[in-house]
């Protein structure tokens, strides 16, 4: 029997033309020497389909969107899930009775502070 081949046993394994210009070629071709022998030993009926490097840079070159997506969109799609949530603890003012949050200065209270304070320490007036 003649002597065959890594590359015609397992054609897929050769170096793709994609590659032959480019600086991967030498070590793609290293790669494909160093694998060859090791399956050279081929069981008959049985075809190995192994996809190289060639294959999956080609799908990878594909994955590019058609159309610009635009602010909105993109928008809509970071922010989904995130909306603002509902305010649930609130409590009454024992100053005012206004409804408030827990924790916080109630704004009646404060705006009425703010405007005794403007009376009793107008700006004009110096220090």
């Amino acid at each position: 029997m003649a002597a065959i081949s890594a590359t015609s046993l397992v054609p897929r394994l050769s170096a793709p033309t994609l590659l032959s210009s480019s600086r991967w070629a030498l070590s793609f071709r290293q790669f494909t020497h160093k694998l060859g022998p090791a399956l050279a030993i081929a069981i008959p009926g049985l075809s190995l389909n192994l996809p190289t490097l060639g294959d999956i840079w080609e799908g990878l070159l594909r994955a590019v969107p058609k159309n610009k997506v635009s602010h909105s969109r993109k928008r809509h799609r970071q922010m989904a899930g995130k909306a603002l949530k509902d305010v649930n603890n609130l409590c009454r003012c024992p100053g005012c009775g206004e409804l408030k949050r827990t924790h916080r200065l109630c704004q009646t209270c404060l705006e009425e502070m703010k405007r005794i304070w403007r009376q009793d320490y107008p700006s004009d007036k110096a220090f």
